[in-house]
């Protein structure tokens, strides 16, 4: 036998070794040694990069430290190399869920349900990501099972709320109740009622409870965007401007919020600030039709009506009944001498206003 391969031989580590080393780096981890954990994990595949646990625990100790893309491929590898390790199913969404990725994290989520049905965390979690991407019918599937299993759990009361919202469901002031009387729900609550007056063009008081729930915990999801919006409302735009910055200092990729703060610079003329705002928001949603018409009306604002012509399509072909879209659109058809589209997007612009008009008429109660 050659020199060289009995050093390699005399170096492989045996299984002993490398359970030794997994049960080191697995103490690292429960002492909360991350960065020390990280260093022993990483040695152990070094030695054995086909060992499942140790890329799964690794992908554990990654979340921990905030680097959440690392911890989904170190997840990824575990599950290939060893499918039956369903659990990583659940870290993976619960991976996707904090760096919010909420459409993958309803992937994993229900890939592990279908193998754990009924599991607890998987299904509260599965129903809070479908209400952060709106799909709320099919989030109520899920409220109602968790919150049978846990009937005081604010996030998931103010989760069925909120989805009640927006459904226009009657179970929004049974929420608001249950989120006051519920152990540590009062900063929700006013959350939740500031939303519901948001919804009902109750302005002034929408402010009054969001600033209420900020003043309780000014940590709540979505609280920044949505006092943001209420001071937009009431012409607060300084206000405005800050709430929705704190948001994206929370989330960073907001697009509500971008778009936002893009149309403020907008108007103040602060063209580039406002072009960069909307790149990040185009960048998470590239069908976005409040960031494609925000983006049109730069661009031709900037003199640049054909560059603006592609995005201001995407927005009314995502928001064809929106007015003010056909109309910049036609604006930018104009300057780049295309005057047939732009008389039929006029005309189709003078149609739905028409149609708005007819509806707010017959909401007129007549004497």
């Amino acid at each position: 036998m050659k020199l060289g391969l009995l050093l390699m031989l005399a170096q492989a580590p045996t299984t002993a070794d490398l359970t030794r080393q997994f049960n080191k780096a697995l103490e690292l981890q429960r002492k909360g040694d991350f960065e020390g954990a990280e260093t022993a994990y990483r040695e152990i595949l070094r030695a054995a990069p086909q060992y499942a646990e140790a890329h799964a625990n690794l992908g554990a100790v990654l979340v921990r430290l905030d680097r959440y893309e690392e911890a989904i491929r170190e997840y990824e590898t575990a599950l290939q190399l060893s499918p039956q390790l369903n659990p990583v199913l659940l870290n993976i969404g619960i991976a996707h869920f904090r760096r919010s990725s909420y459409t993958r994290a309803v992937d994993a989520f229900k890939r592990f349900l279908d193998v754990s049905p009924g599991h607890l965390q998987a299904t509260q979690l599965t129903a809070m990501a479908l209400v952060e991407l709106g799909r709320d019918e099919e989030a109520l599937k899920y409220l109602e099972p968790a919150l049978a299993s846990s009937p005081n759990d604010p996030a998931l009361i103010y989760a069925l709320g909120l989805a009640s919202l927006r459904l226009r469901k009657p179970m929004v002031n049974g929420a608001i109740k249950a989120l006051a009387e519920t152990p540590g729900g009062l900063p929700a609550s006013h959350l939740l009622q500031g939303q519901a007056n948001l919804n009902n063009f109750r302005f002034e008081k929408a402010v009054e409870d969001l600033e209420a729930a900020r003043k309780l915990n000014p940590e709540l999801p979505r609280l920044h965007y949505s006092l943001g919006l209420a001071y937009f409302k009431t012409d607060r735009f300084d206000d405005a401007r800050a709430a929705f910055e704190s948001e994206l200092t929370r989330t960073p990729k907001d697009v509500s919020s971008l778009c936002y703060l893009a149309s403020m610079d907008e108007k103040e003329a602060k063209l580039e600030s406002a072009r960069r705002r909307l790149d990040v928001a185009l960048s998470v949603d590239p069908t976005s039709p409040d960031a494609n018409w925000l983006l049109g009306k730069v661009l031709i604002a900037q003199g640049r009506p054909a560059e603006a012509v592609r995005p201001l399509q995407i927005a009314v072909s995502s928001d064809p009944l929106d007015a003010q879209k056909r109309y910049q659109l036609a604006r930018a058809y104009r300057q780049i001498g295309r005057r047939e589209d732009a008389e039929r997007e006029l005309a189709e612009m003078k149609r739905i206003q028409a149609l708005e008009f007819e509806k707010d008429q017959s909401k007129v109660i007549k004497p």
